[in-house]
């Protein structure tokens, strides 16, 4: 908290180009959300899908900064304060677990009807604000919202119109499964009339069980048409409700009961009166920005026949940040076409209309013929992405470059590819063009868009965010800054020496249009970068990059864009700093020439640069000369009495076989080495069983040694 207040002392120029310090891990942490679990029930504070434990967000009812939405006298407006709520991000009432899709609708979305409350004021004082957002925690949602049989949700007051439109509440599968839920509820209950009172409160309280799915909405349904039908008005208490309804079951008339079952189905005019349209997602553009990739799928693309890689992680729940991936392999093993196959599965087809691309080499030649002039069979390629919500995109492309899709899901998706180059001629400030932004991931040598202008003629408001994506990509350090002349010109202040960014170095200013540009994308979006989705492919991110900035730039851009999921390909091992364990995926060919993944790897967040490269990551047996190895390879691999090694060549084998200050790490080493070299000779996918073997040939070695038997 010291810090947070450290952070609103600084002058408004400063401040607003800063983010505070927040520790994400702190409500992240695994008994925080077991205790939410536990108070919602596992369920979404929003929606009530049912969670587990690794599928949701630790939530911020008042997001963490840029709140966005105010209401005035002529209603909803989209106004944005970038300092608010960041003074809440350790309060418990301010913490709801949601969904996946809940999080990403509802954002930074916060509009309230009066002047928002000054930093650090108590939570139980900030209602003075009215929101508009209905609270899980604190409001009613009774007096707010209602539901139909059909499983839609209506308003019955402005809060409750803001929330369903805010959180999409009518999206097409929470109506669906609510509509199934009230229809076997209401089956049940309409055989319940007359029956004792006893039998009825035990069918109503298994019915009603608070750990149900949707158990919230199926209770305003019955409040609703409860509250119109008997003499009472206004709603039990939470404990209440079972024994006030299976009373009412139990007594009530039939004139009564059958008014009550009839307004339950939506029968009563009354009821009726207000129509709801349910938003198809299929039509509803809004629903395709959100999502990330889960699986992506590839069949017959280029050289890859088929491979399935899943790219989700459960790590990054706890980090609050979006899963990334990087793909690693050797030339030709079919990592560009990896992300070229992403986001062909991925963008809209206006977007895939525009790209240049070579369609007729989409599908391997060498595969099929039809037996009589051996010519290719009109095979097509497959691709399907499959997102974390479980909705899936499959598209097929045939030679000539047609498609054909199922289940379409456009996401917003930027692509760089590795012959980008920084182009000189400035494009248009108003004007984002998408295809500009993923051409280079399919043309060589195609430049990114140069946004300067863009970044010069923004007003205060939108470049202050800017600045403060830029301080993370640019690792300026809190002395360090970024900030514009009053003629537009924009510049780094670092050592007390101002440099305009755009006359830095070529690898520098590719580095910071190819952000940029990630940047300006995001912002017109979303309005803001910490609570920006989408999806962003980069062909060998290390180019250009000094080592310094390669051990970075992946922490950097996670840090500057949390919510947006990177993938990207490196040949570089420094550029695997800021993964966890297991978002790094080895592709290798097999006997056969197919593109596998390895599984079973070392947990690379700990390991150097050097046993990077000397693992299953990159495969080099070791960083010596390539030539005094294969040398030792055919020494070691080949039979003694075939091989003839010259003298000097002997003896420098004999000192690299014996390192180690004790004989038993002599022989540690020595079967170290020996596994290494079987390893790179093998087709085994799974390297922990590769290395499992190693162990036990370690241990037999060394035991045998121990015995006396020797090597």
């Amino acid at each position: 908290m010291n810090l947070l207040r450290a952070h609103f002392d600084l002058p408004d120029e400063a401040r607003l180009s800063r983010r505070p310090h927040l520790d994400s891990r702190l409500w992240n942490q695994p008994s925080v959300r077991k205790a939410l679990l536990g108070v919602f029930e596992n369920k979404c504070g929003y929606c009530e899908s049912p969670l587990s434990s690794q599928d949701f967000a630790v939530h911020h009812h008042r997001p963490l900064m840029n709140a966005k939405g105010s209401v005035g006298s002529v209603g909803y407006e989209n106004t944005t304060s970038a300092d608010h709520y960041v003074w809440y991000a350790y309060e418990w009432n301010n913490l709801i677990p949601a969904c996946p899709v809940c999080a990403r609708f509802k954002a930074n979305q916060y509009p309230t009807t009066s002047k928002r409350v000054p930093p650090f004021t108590p939570w139980q004082d900030a209602e003075i604000e009215s929101p508009v957002l209905i609270d899980p925690c604190r409001d009613k949602p009774f007096e707010h919202i209602s539901f139909r049989f059909n499983g839609a949700c209506t308003h019955k007051t402005v809060r409750g119109r803001h929330t369903i439109e805010t959180l999409k509440l009518n999206r097409s599968h929470l109506v669906s499964q609510r509509s199934a839920y009230f229809s076997d509820l209401w089956a049940h209950l309409r055989q319940l009339h007359r029956e004792n009172y006893e039998t009825i409160h035990s069918v109503v309280e298994e019915r009603f069980n608070s750990r149900l799915a949707f158990v919230g909405a199926a209770k305003l349904w019955v409040l609703g048409a409860l509250t119109k039908t008997s003499i009472r008005k206004s709603p039990p208490s939470e404990g209440e409700f079972s024994s006030e309804l299976a009373g009412f079951i139990a007594e009530s008339s039939t004139a009564e009961w059958q008014a009550f079952i009839d307004r339950l189905a939506g029968i009563s005019p009354a009821l009726a009166e207000r129509n709801v349209t349910v938003r198809n997602p299929e039509t509803n553009p809004e629903k395709f920005h959100f999502s990330r990739i889960r699986v992506i799928e590839i069949e017959n693309f280029k050289g890859i026949r088929k491979l399935q890689i899943n790219l989700s992680h459960d790590a990054t729940q706890e980090r609050g940040i979006a899963p990334a991936a990087v793909l690693l392999g050797e030339n030709a093993v079919g990592k560009s076409s990896i992300l070229q196959a992403i986001a062909l599965g991925v963008m809209s087809p206006k977007l895939r209309s525009r790209i240049n691309f070579d369609w007729e080499a989409t599908l391997p030649r060498d595969t099929l013929t039809d037996g009589a002039d051996d010519r290719p069979l009109a095979l097509q390629s497959t691709i399907k992405v499959t997102f974390d919500d479980g909705e899936t995109s499959d598209i097929h492309i045939r030679r000539d470059g047609s498609f054909t899709s199922q289940n379409l899901r456009s996401s917003l998706i930027l692509g760089y590819g590795a012959h980008r180059s920084f182009q000189d001629e400035q494009s248009s400030f108003r004007i984002i063009r998408k295809s500009s932004s993923i051409a280079s991931l399919f043309e060589k040598n195609k430049p990114l868009p140069h946004s300067a202008t863009w970044l010069e003629l923004l007003d205060d408001g939108d470049f202050f965010p800017v600045a403060r994506a830029l301080r993370e990509i640019l690792n300026l350090d809190m002395s360090d800054e970024i900030y514009r002349l009053a003629s537009g010109e924009v510049l780094v202040r670092r050592h007390n020496e101002s440099i305009p960014v755009f006359r830095l170095s070529d690898g520098y200013r590719s580095l910071f249009a190819m952000s940029l540009d990630i940047i300006r994308n995001m912002l017109k979006e979303w309005g803001n970068l910490e609570d920006a989705r989408g999806i962003v492919l980069i062909d060998e991110i290390e180019l250009h990059l000094h080592p310094r900035w390669k051990m970075q730039i992946v922490s950097a851009l996670r840090r500057a864009m949390p919510q947006v999921q990177f993938i990207y390909t490196t040949h570089d091992p420094l550029c695997l700093r800021g993964m966890l364990d297991g978002e790094v995926h080895v592709l290798i060919r097999d006997d056969e020439g197919c593109v596998q993944e390895m599984t079973g790897l070392p947990d690379v967040t700990a390991m150097r640069a050097e046993q990077l490269l000397t693992s299953e990551y990159f495969g080099l047996a070791s960083t010596v000369e390539p030539e005094t190895m294969r040398k030792l390879d055919r020494i070691v691999l080949s039979d003694s009495r075939s091989t003839s090694p010259d003298a000097h060549f002997s003896e420098q084998m004999n000192a690299f076989s014996i390192i180690g200050d004790t004989p038993e790490k002599q022989v540690v080493n020595e079967a170290l080495r020996r596994h290494i070299i079987e390893q790179l000779r093998s087709d085994t996918l799974d390297r922990a069983a590769v290395r499992e073997d190693a162990v036990k040939l370690i241990l037999a070695r060394l035991r045998a040694d121990s015995n006396g038997v020797g090597l």
